[in-house]
């Protein structure tokens, strides 16, 4: 029986897995699978995890899949051979050299004897050139998108999923508690607090939780918190009163979350706690919505009516939220243009973007599993409700 100290997939749990995407993918005609994007990758594969995979376009990591003969292969450059049997891979790693060949054709060449029939590619992270490779090199085979397939796979969680997820935001309140633990010491002294600093405690604290990965970090006080992805200067530093918000993402064992933090630094005042207030009813409106049977641009248009009703603006320029998993942003969208019907099992990051008493942009983004009741808060280890102030001081160390 697994546990929520379980960070990883058990053997049975990959079997379940495992089940459900051949399962899938066979009854729509693929013979197999064959992708690229480390998203696909890490789901397909049931856990296997390689650094910075999709920054590497000069050193392709492939995994291919056949439905019929049970063949499991990862191809991949010899300094990255040790991961998968590291990460107890049950299949093959084949090993190909760049030497003079170009990445496509190197890759290509290593899978030839290997792929046939008509598999199912991530055609949205795969190259022209890849491609064209493949199909030249690779005889007999049919390359047919899976794109949407894969999407559609991973939009309903697995009870396994939901608990890496569930811990990943563990890791990620834990850590952000932490970090802000570091900064309670040193509240408005202008020596000792840089922005960068707090954003590096936050990724140090999650990896010392158990996290495997931190994603993009940014972290804003003042007019920059006016722009949601603003960069702080490098001497800027945690002195500023007023909002302060950290926007980050995480993974534990390839399952990501996305989060954003705001707190108030220096001693609230009424004005703050309004903003505040506001930011949470439109929130719960978001909340109250989140069920199943209902589209995901249904729970867009109710807190926008809300907005317009109560006066409360929010910031429209992204989704009130999105499903996450085995990458940071996966369907379903809170937003106008997506009508996807809630489901049971969908694991959705939901966070609104209101303003502050200077346009700050301010947001508490929590994670949430839609049950057949009310959504299931997984970002349980502390209650954002309240607005946390940073004033004082305080001895403790994350």
């Amino acid at each position: 029986m697994s546990t929520m100290n379980d960070i990883s997939l058990s053997t049975n749990e990959k079997n379940i897995l495992n089940e459900k995407i051949e399962k899938k993918l066979s009854n729509e005609g693929y013979d197999g699978i064959l992708v690229f994007g480390s998203s696909n990758l890490s789901y397909l594969s049931c856990g296997i995890i390689f650094p910075y995979m999709d920054q590497k376009l000069v050193q392709p990591v492939a995994l291919y899949i056949c439905f019929k003969t049970g063949k499991r292969l990862i191809a991949c450059t010899n300094d990255l051979a040790d991961i998968p049997l590291q990460l107890n891979w049950d299949g093959d790693v084949v090993i190909y050299e760049l030497n003079q060949h170009s990445p496509e054709s190197s890759i290509a060449a290593s899978l030839k004897n290997h792929v046939t029939g008509k598999v199912a590619i991530d055609e949205n992270y795969m190259s022209a050139a890849q491609l064209r490779e493949l199909e030249t090199s690779i005889d007999g085979l049919i390359s047919l998108s899976g794109d949407q397939a894969f999407a559609d796979l991973k939009m309903i969680k697995t009870e396994a999923e939901i608990r890496l997820l569930e811990i990943s935001c563990r890791m990620g309140d834990r850590g952000f508690v932490s970090a802000l633990n570091h900064s309670e010491g040193a509240a408005l002294d202008t020596l000792s607090y840089p922005l960068w600093e707090y954003a590096e405690r936050f990724r140090v604290h999650v990896g010392e939780y158990g996290g495997s990965g931190v994603g993009n970090m940014v972290v804003a006080q003042g007019d920059d918190c006016k722009d949601l992805y603003a960069r702080c200067e490098p001497r800027a530093v945690l002195n500023e009163q007023g909002f302060v918000r950290l926007e980050y993402s995480l993974h534990n064992s390839g399952y990501w979350i996305t989060g954003s933090r705001t707190v108030y630094l220096g001693e609230s005042n009424q004005q703050a706690e309004i903003a505040w207030s506001n930011n949470q009813t439109l929130k719960n409106i978001a909340l109250k919505k989140l069920r199943t049977g209902v589209k995901a641009n249904e729970v867009y248009s109710a807190v926008l009516k809300a907005s317009e009703e109560s006066n409360i603006p929010f910031w429209q320029g992204a989704d009130l939220g999105h499903g996450v998993g085995t990458s940071e942003r996966e369907l379903p969208y809170l937003a106008p243009y997506d009508d996807t019907e809630l489901k049971a099992g969908m694991v959705i990051a939901l966070g609104i973007y209101t303003y502050g008493p200077k346009e700050e942009l301010i947001c508490n983004k929590d994670v949430y599993l839609i049950t057949d009741g009310e959504p299931k808060l997984l970002n349980w280890y502390k209650n954002w409700e309240d607005l946390y102030v940073l004033y004082g001081t305080s001895a403790r160390h994350g």
